[in-house]
């Protein structure tokens, strides 16, 4: 399955309803877990908020179907779920589709490219969005940081949804920069918290609230001396 925070997202596209604009909108999901789809008019969880026009989107609490997946990533990979991913219904005309996923986030695809992420989709890397900040480490490597234009109070509110994308670490080799490490910003049960992660790899800081760049450099200037080691050993210059 595809990570979510490798724009290599996956999603669900559905019609706008009769009267709005015509097109699709998208559901994006952050870290896809699992999805089913069934048919039906009656809300399929007893303890679900009542169906009021216009409501489609759910999560839900206590989930066993949650439980069930977590259980089962425990038992097979050591992947906990349960404090990190929820469980999210959405009601269609006479059908549900059920996720389990880390985040969620709505907007409308480009027609002419329907896979691609807009420019300020949180799950969008911020190369050519920021300029790169370049710094060079005790060992030699260069290496650039991407600061998310956007306003924190607007990155603090999006974060209820989806991870935000708050800072990115960029590795430069052989004159070529890449993504190596990214901060991201989530807000859950009223607490916001910035996590440097690695992709495949995992979490490896975690800060409260909204830190600077400046907070997590010990951190991956530790991992940046990790990552020079392996180079020297190979024979590779910084």
């Amino acid at each position: 399955m595809r990570s979510g925070r490798n724009e290599a997202c996956d999603a669900l596209y559905f019609p706008l309803p009769y009267g709005e604009d015509v097109g699709q909108g998208r559901v994006t999901f952050e870290d896809l877990d699992a999805a089913r789809v069934c048919r039906g008019e009656h809300m399929p969880y007893p303890g679900a908020a009542p169906y009021r026009r216009g409501d489609w989107v759910y999560e839900i609490s206590d989930s066993p179907w949650l439980l069930e997946r977590h259980e089962y990533e425990v038992a097979h990979y050591r992947t906990p779920l349960l404090e990190t991913y929820r469980h999210y219904l959405f009601v269609f005309h006479g059908e549900f589709v059920e996720v389990i996923a880390q985040g969620i986030w709505f907007d409308r695809p480009d027609p002419a490219d329907p896979s691609a992420l807009p420019v300020g989709h949180p799950l969008r890397r911020l190369d050519g969005r920021a300029a790169p900040e370049i710094h060079t480490s005790p060992t030699g490597i260069v290496w650039e940081l991407r600061r998310n234009p956007e306003a924190v109070p607007d990155l603090v509110a999006g974060s209820r949804l989806c991870s935000q994308r708050l800072y990115q670490f960029n590795f430069v080799f052989d004159g070529q920069s890449s993504e190596s490490a990214s901060v991201w910003l989530r807000t859950a049960e009223g607490r916001t918290t910035a996590r440097l992660d690695r992709d495949w790899v995992g979490t490896f800081a975690t800060l409260d609230g909204v830190p600077s760049a400046e907070d997590f450099f010990e951190v991956w200037e530790a991992y940046v001396a990790e990552v020079a080691a392996r180079r020297r050993e190979m024979g590779k210059v910084p």
